[in-house]
């Protein structure tokens, strides 16, 4: 996958129209996102709170809008139409209602899930309708049960999850048996369409006992890294952490939904908005002209003694160089205790097929700099840790006739 393209399906939540807390400020929501290097977000349509210069501001910094729908259909397309006028380029997608079990959609005399999938095919038909669409996705709602649907065409480009991981687990594996994410995939793939992942996260108030879970921060970076990789190993099209910021204080440290941001209350970063910096700017980093022949090649890499709960992606930057990620799922936090898991990293054998004249190993959690460097070299031991490790790999040049 080139490496612009993994970046690409990085997203973020954001709620801009919440004007008296965090996002009041936008241009620490326009610096923050910037600084990630994250150029998407879900937001909902203009209209309610934020005005439509708002979004054009956050537009003209290069974000890009996946706008969900908080008012009726006629309402929402319009007002989509109306930014996409204003700053062309800058809506991605129209998404449906959110949650309608949880927030029940009344449409066209029909009330429930009847009324909610009249809601869908209706924007689908307007955004079509619309010119100012042109080239618009829509995004399917969420909290129906797809059990009972047998189509979504004429609805929706793409199929739209919720994940969140319960009880502090990982994204896709767990030692118990639990899987949150290739099952939440699974389900919808009979519709044929590619999906995306509109929310996913952890909130970092750790907490013991089951259900929704908070975790600490280094468990936070480490559980949203890992979903962001898995996600877009499973072919996802964009996956939307939530969310950017701490929407308001919580003193007290017991409502849940305040501790969900990548950065507090204060705007200060936590351990995973550092992580996703580190992260996009090693893969950033580099140039256009290719590097010895690995542009023009492949990595036909090997892996031995790989554990069951591993998982890999291979990357390739503009210039050639390949990135290898490896991430292992064991457990990371314990729900009896409330308090972060530690597993000792995994060594695997790693063959690049092919001599490679550098290899160096990142760890985002930690920073953008290598932690080991190698030269000249075609196989390694690597330790695998719980959350991704970036081996960046340059192939030797080819030798001359």
């Amino acid at each position: 996958m080139p490496a612009d393209a993994f970046i690409d399906t990085l997203a973020v939540n954001t709620h801009i129209n919440y004007l008296d807390g965090a996002y009041a400020n936008l241009h620490n929501v326009a610096d923050d996102l910037a600084w990630l290097g994250i150029h998407h977000v879900r937001e909902f349509t203009p209209g309610n709170a934020a005005p439509l210069s708002s979004y054009v501001f956050l537009a003209q910094r290069g974000i890009k809008f996946n706008l969900v729908m908080h008012q009726d259909v006629e309402a929402a397309v319009k007002e989509a139409a109306r930014l996409g006028a204003a700053a062309p380029g800058s809506v991605a997608a129209l998404e449906g209602y959110n949650e309608i079990d949880h927030w029940p959609v009344t449409y066209g005399g029909q009330t429930g899930m009847a009324g909610g999938l009249a809601s869908q095919r209706a924007a689908f038909t307007q955004v079509r309708a619309s010119p100012a669409l042109a080239g618009v996705a829509v995004y399917d709602l969420t909290g129906y049960d797809p059990k009972t649907i047998a189509t979504r065409a004429d609805s929706a480009d793409y199929v739209n999850l919720h994940v969140y991981p319960q009880n502090g687990e990982q994204p896709t594996w767990n030692a118990n048996g639990d899987k949150w994410m290739p099952p939440a995939i699974e389900t919808f793939k009979k519709y044929g369409l590619p999906a995306v992942i509109t929310e996913f996260g952890y909130f970092s108030l750790p907490q013991a006992g089951w259900y929704m879970l908070g975790v600490d921060e280094a468990t936070q970076a480490k559980g949203v890294l890992n979903g962001y990789m898995d996600a877009a190993a499973a072919g996802v099209k964009r996956t939307y952490v939530y969310e950017l910021l701490d929407e308001k204080p919580d003193p007290e440290g017991k409502n849940n939904e305040m501790h969900y941001g990548m950065f507090r209350i204060d705007n200060s970063p936590k351990r995973v908005a550092q992580a996703i910096r580190n992260l996009t700017s090693i893969l950033n980093a580099g140039g256009a002209a290719p590097v010895n022949r690995a542009a023009h090649g492949a990595l036909g890499y090997t892996l031995t003694d790989l554990p069951p709960s591993a998982n890999r992606l291979l990357l390739q930057k503009k210039d050639g160089r390949f990135v290898l990620v490896l991430w292992n799922e064991t457990p990371i936090w314990n729900r009896e205790k409330g308090t972060p898991l530690e597993s000792a990293p995994a060594p695997v054998q790693l063959d690049f097929g092919a001599l490679a004249s550098r290899v160096d190993i990142y760890d985002p959690l930690v920073a953008d700099t290598p932690r080991a460097s190698h030269r000249n070299v075609r196989q390694l031991e690597v330790a695998m840790p719980d959350h991704p490790l970036l081996i960046e790999v340059t192939l030797a040049a080819a030798p001359r006739a």
